[in-house]
């Protein structure tokens, strides 16, 4: 009769497996990348992850979600985990804000713990890039000439207030709206800040592209860059909201953040690329 293994074997039957299971990021029809064990993400809190695999070293996505995250929310440590990103990591988020797939971002590429270093930098970016190549763009409609065009640096504090309303208060209104519908899977506020933050990516290449003064290639830049991350946004609200009693709710929510971000990029055009912001050069006073 054979004798059943010893602990110490089971133990290492159950290691194993964990060693076998691919990281969240690492998801067929994505963008690929070395992406660092979720516990190193977490910032080393095995007992955190471990805790959501069930027997036989499976581990179950969405057991994980609020269980790694460590801390008060009135703590250093809860925020500080939010900007323990690797670089391939964020590269990967980044590549797939712009590249619609059929994996939803927010459960394939943001959980268990999402980072806020990515979006944050991606806001500045794009506020520089705003004023930059809005001022250029400008220069160039103007021909160069003197007396009538000046460099506007009003351009970088009203982009900063757009994106930041965009980032912040936006998430916000989306999560109120999830939890006053009792929403099934009700997304954290991070996850949707960090979600809405990496979405404005592809908005710094166009900034760029849009110096060029040719009305119907700045408005094929803002369908092209607004049907590809807003698809982004919508596949992942959706799996939120699909299931809401009132279906007129569930597809206005999803039709009102796509139109919020065209009207975010047509914002972008009309005021910072196409409306002339001219300084007005005063005359020397008489002697």
């Amino acid at each position: 009769m054979a004798q059943p293994a010893p602990p110490s074997q089971k133990w290492e039957d159950v290691n194993l497996d964990f060693d076998n299971v691919n990281s969240t990021n690492e998801q067929s029809g994505a963008f690929g990348g070395n992406i660092g064990d979720r516990n190193i993400l977490v910032g080393g809190s095995v007992g955190a992850t471990s805790s959501a695999a069930p027997s036989g070293g499976v581990f179950d996505d969405s057991q994980s979600t609020t269980s790694t995250r460590k801390g008060n929310f009135f703590s250093f440590e809860y925020y500080q985990q939010f900007f323990d990103v690797e670089t391939d990591q964020v590269i990967k988020r980044l590549l797939n804000s712009v590249i619609p797939t059929h994996r939803n971002y927010i459960q394939d590429f943001l959980q268990p713990i999402p980072d806020l270093w990515g979006p944050f930098w991606v806001s500045v970016t794009l506020v520089f890039a705003i004023g930059i190549f809005g001022n250029l763009a400008q220069f160039i409609e103007n021909d160069g000439a003197k007396g009538t065009y000046g460099s506007d640096f009003r351009m970088v504090t009203s982009a900063s207030t757009l994106i930041f309303l965009y980032v912040v208060i936006v998430p916000l209104l989306l999560y109120g709206l999830l939890w006053n519908r009792r929403s099934e899977l009700l997304h954290p506020y991070v996850d949707l800040v960090c979600l809405y933050g990496y979405s404005l990516a592809i908005f710094i290449p166009v900034s760029v592209l849009w110096i060029v003064d040719i009305g119907w290639f700045r408005w094929a830049l803002i369908f092209a860059s607004v049907g590809l991350s807003g698809t982004v946004l919508a596949r992942a609200i959706w799996p939120a909201v699909q299931n809401d009693n009132n279906k007129m709710i569930a597809f206005g929510t999803v039709i009102s953040v796509v139109v919020l971000h065209f009207l975010l990029a047509f914002t972008f055009k009309v005021y910072f690329f196409d409306s002339m912001h001219i300084v007005v050069v005063a005359s020397p006073s008489p002697i």
